[in-house]
């Protein structure tokens, strides 16, 4: 099959971790430090992609967490105890994520192909789309390292 007919049911990522709109903040944080992931999507009650929560909107919070972000490029990991520390001495753990989601989410249909993902994401400037059926329910994930696989894999 060919890279460009290679359907992207075929590879995304349909083990998603995701956390509800309802849910804290500091919820998000211990979803995301425990599955190892630096975004997520927000669900609604229906299964419906409502937003996406990341560390850079947490750490983006309080102006004096700039130095975290930083730090955080720097050593290539995150600090759980020194980031609760520092939103909790913002007090802001106890809001709802769909407070500080972002809510331009970047969506394509279960339908579209390996190509059309890779060309959205550029076009977007974004490394994960979130895919959905028809009735625009998430049913995966598809991000830029499931896309190399899938173009390597097309080219063996």
């Amino acid at each position: 099959m060919s890279k460009a007919g290679k359907q992207l049911k075929d590879v995304i990522s349909r083990d998603v971790v995701f956390i509800n709109a309802q849910d804290t903040l500091r919820e998000a944080l211990d979803v995301m430090v425990e599955n190892h992931v630096s975004a997520m999507p927000v669900v609604d009650a229906r299964g419906h992609c409502v937003g996406v929560i990341s560390v850079t909107d947490l750490l983006g919070m309080t102006k004096d967490l700039a130095d975290e972000l930083n730090a955080l490029s720097e050593s290539g990991g995150l600090d759980h105890e020194a980031l609760v520390s520092k939103l909790e001495h913002a007090e802001v753990l106890t809001e709802q994520v769909q407070a500080w989601m972002s809510r331009d989410v970047m969506t394509i249909e279960l339908s579209a192909t390996v190509e059309q993902a890779a060309e959205k994401m550029l076009a977007q400037r974004v490394h994960r789309l979130i895919v959905v059926d028809d009735k625009q329910k998430m049913v995966g994930v598809v991000s830029t390292t499931d896309l190399l696989a899938a173009f390597i894999g097309a080219g063996r």
